[in-house]
């Protein structure tokens, strides 16, 4: 009776991940982040790997690349082993931060595939250096109106995610006195933090069912409690 109710107040309309993604922007379709001066690496060690003659070593062998100006290591307590440590190459150049990234993205070392990717530079110049720490929990925002909440919609996104990677759980949470699109939070737990990025970057940002989503990445442990 009440998925006869849902069907006559939304008719065959879908909602949420569910409803038909509409084609990105052209500003939504560009790269995700453009060459840049600064280097990030990730998984070239582990956590707890840190020591004092890492920063030395690392800034020795990114200045075949070009002019370095600073190497700055980073561990993140709670992230992902693959993503604990982060090192921050800024050289001189753009040209040189290129030829760093053309080498060192998916080399092995030490049993280890490193990432490298070009991070933003206002944000480095800020000492932002932390944030959206990929995670296996995203929280969705603007996903749907809190009309829209009911007993389905957790099995619903729940089963388009899982089309991106395995899924722990899916919930749902309604925030009494928040903005439009801040009174309905999605919070989905996935298996692997590379299974959440790919999430991430496909649904940030994109308009579903007529409303622009926003994805980040969730504090695992906030979301334990």
């Amino acid at each position: 009776f009440a998925a006869a109710l849902r069907h006559a107040k939304r008719g065959s309309q879908k909602r949420g991940l569910a409803a038909s993604a509409e084609q990105p922007s052209a500003k939504q379709a560009k790269l995700n982040r453009g060459p840049t001066r600064i280097v990030l690496l990730t998984n070239l060690v582990g956590a707890g790997e840190v020591d004092e003659d890492l920063e030395e070593e690392t800034a020795e062998e990114a200045g075949k690349y070009g002019k370095l100006v600073k190497c700055i290591i980073k561990e993140v307590k709670g992230a992902p082993d693959k993503e604990a440590v982060r090192i921050f190459l800024e050289f001189e150049k753009l040209a040189a931060a290129s030829k760093a990234y053309a080498d060192m993205n998916g080399r092995y070392f030490g049993g280890r595939t490193v990432k490298a990717r070009f991070y933003d530079e206002e944000r480095y110049a800020r000492g932002d250096f932390e944030r959206r720490v990929p995670s296996r929990v995203l929280q969705l925002t603007n996903l749907v109106a809190p009309d829209d909440v009911d007993e389905d919609l957790e099995a619903e996104t729940l089963a388009e995610a899982e089309k991106f990677g395995k899924v722990r759980q899916c919930v749902v949470q309604a925030v009494a006195g928040a903005s439009e699109e801040e009174a309905v939070r999605v919070y989905i737990e996935f298996e692997r933090s590379e299974d959440a990025s790919k999430a991430l970057n496909a649904v940030n940002g994109r308009m579903f069912g007529g409303r622009e989503v926003k994805a980040r990445f969730f504090e695992e442990d906030r979301f334990a409690k």
